[in-house]
């Protein structure tokens, strides 16, 4: 299992090069805004490596969330805070809720915690233990696909469909226990290789289709040496990062909710 940082090519060998990495994303980076005496710089490269980072009033880093400058493929609504960093979400689809979701927002440290803020939002997922299938039937055969793996067929044959999302994240004992986490499968779209321009390292960004949204998969190149083809499959937990584009007041009616199932028999 790849780290956060080396799914976008930013792995470092310790923690004095880490550091290093991120004091000079923090340099070269633009400056978001400033609240509560926390400045947001976020760098980013050519290629669309992505650092969101927190600085308080002596400069030192508070946080820091590596992400990809992903086109806006999710309308959020009911974006509310759970904790630190990790908001929640409903994922809207033609006025109806479809999913949900728990991200680590690239804007937390500008938003007032108490808000619920909706918008459109690019969704990044950190692809830390995920797997390539080559298409839809593979994935369907495969132990990928079962709802609980560890069972095998244990639990009645129940499968999930290649375009499907579990919020495994949000299932905790309360909002301190949230974490940006989920299990996802999507069909790849398109893809390419990146190389991080402050470390020199490759990695991949597949623009995948899971229900409800698109998100941009990002891989670290030591783990999965080529681009996904579009066609397959990505299967597994992510690590989901979010950025509102432009976050506006939510509806003042509640949408229906419509949650689909991520299983098949």
């Amino acid at each position: 299992m790849t780290s956060n940082l080396g799914c976008i090519g930013l792995d470092a060998p310790d923690s004095a090069v880490l550091e290093r990495l991120l004091r000079t994303a923090a340099e070269r980076g633009a400056e978001l805004g400033v609240r509560d005496g926390r400045r947001v710089v976020r760098w980013q490269d050519d290629e669309g490596a992505r650092l969101v980072l927190v600085l308080d009033r002596s400069n030192r880093l508070v946080a820091v969330t590596p992400s990809f400058a992903s086109e806006p493929g999710a309308v959020l609504g009911s974006v509310q805070h759970a904790n630190d960093e990790c908001w929640t979400a409903a994922v809207m689809e033609d006025g109806s809720q479809v999913t949900a979701l728990a991200a680590d927002l690239e804007q937390w440290a500008l938003l007032d915690p108490g808000a619920s803020v909706a918008g459109d939002a690019g969704v990044v997922a950190l692809g830390r233990a995920v797997e390539v299938l080559p298409d839809a039937a593979t994935f369907a055969a495969s132990s990928a696909s079962l709802l609980d793996p560890s069972r095998g067929d244990a639990d009645g044959g129940h499968r999930m469909g290649p375009e499907s999302f579990i919020p495994t994240g949000m299932f905790a004992d309360g909002p301190s226990q949230v974490r940006p986490h989920g299990r996802l499968n999507g069909t790849v779209l398109r893809s390419r290789t990146c190389r991080n321009s402050l470390t020199g390292t490759e990695f991949h960004v597949a623009r995948v289709r899971t229900i409800g949204f698109e998100v941009d998969v990002c891989l670290a190149a030591s783990e999965h040496p080529e681009p996904p083809s579009p066609g397959a499959v990505v299967a597994g937990m992510v690590y989901l990062v979010a950025a509102l584009d432009g976050p506006s007041d939510p509806e003042p009616t509640a949408p229906r909710r419509r949650i689909r199932a991520p299983w098949r028999r």
